[in-house]
């Protein structure tokens, strides 16, 4: 997405700020973790927070670079956390030199800090998310639309649904206009009709979609006044 009338670098600043000062000064909500199943079989011992954190910037980081240098003229906006989430989704589901590419393309050192430990980080990060609060409203998630051959192994929805709050649905793509609709109310129903067509359009030999969703709803602060509000012209391109 891009947007003008700020720098790129502020904004930048901006969206990864705001992310840190809800996840570590407020209570997040909307995100509902109570109904995991194999919380046991993920414990274990916690994750590098510093690590885990410096990882994500580093990603982040080098993702803004990249979109930057195919639009040097103009602002850049991108929420880092949704990619990087979405990409941990999809290494559950990989292997051997995939996954490594995958993790490493995250920039997680796997010598230093094993699969489990990443997939850990993402779940807590998850879970601060999604703690109750009166002041926001926050619902984060993932979502994998697979062509219905393609089998998916119960290990690896169990393992989205505990560690990544992601759910994986078998969709036939190929009657493309019942998928269509699979996804389109799946993504109103998690942006509260927010978004009501999303796809118009969906190729016939599409054999998987990823979704990444995040709602936010806040309410203003007390005591602000309108004379830090301005009008301002605001692009969102996708």
């Amino acid at each position: 997405m891009r947007a003008e009338g700020m720098s790129p670098l502020l904004a930048l600043g901006l969206l990864v700020a705001g992310l840190s000062s809800s996840v570590h000064c407020l209570p997040g909500g909307g995100l509902h973790l109570e109904d995991v199943t194999s919380e046991d079989q993920h414990k274990g011992a916690p994750v590098d927070d510093h690590t885990f954190v410096s990882s994500n910037t580093d990603f982040a980081f080098s993702l803004y670079k990249q979109l930057a240098l195919k639009t040097p003229n103009e602002n850049v906006i991108f929420c880092p956390p949704s990619v990087s989430m979405a990409l941990a989704f999809l290494s559950l589901g990989a292997r051997g030199p995939t996954l490594m590419e995958i993790l490493e393309g995250l920039k997680f050192n796997l010598t230093k800090t094993p699969e489990t430990e990443i997939h850990q980080g993402f779940q807590h990060l998850l879970q601060m998310l999604g703690r109750p609060s009166n002041q926001l409203q926050l619902s984060v998630g993932n979502a994998m639309f697979v062509q219905e051959q393609l089998k998916l192994l119960h290990k690896f929805r169990e393992d989205a649904r505990a560690l990544c709050a992601s759910e994986a649905f078998s969709t036939d793509f190929r009657g493309s206009d019942t998928a269509k609709k699979l996804i389109n109310d799946y993504v109103r129903n998690k942006a509260q009709g927010k978004i009501v067509e999303f796809f118009k359009d969906l190729d016939k030999l599409t054999e998987m979609i990823l979704v990444n969703y995040i709602f936010f709803k806040g309410h203003k602060c007390r005591g602000a006044t309108t004379l830090c509000e301005a009008e301002r012209d605001f692009f969102f391109l996708t």
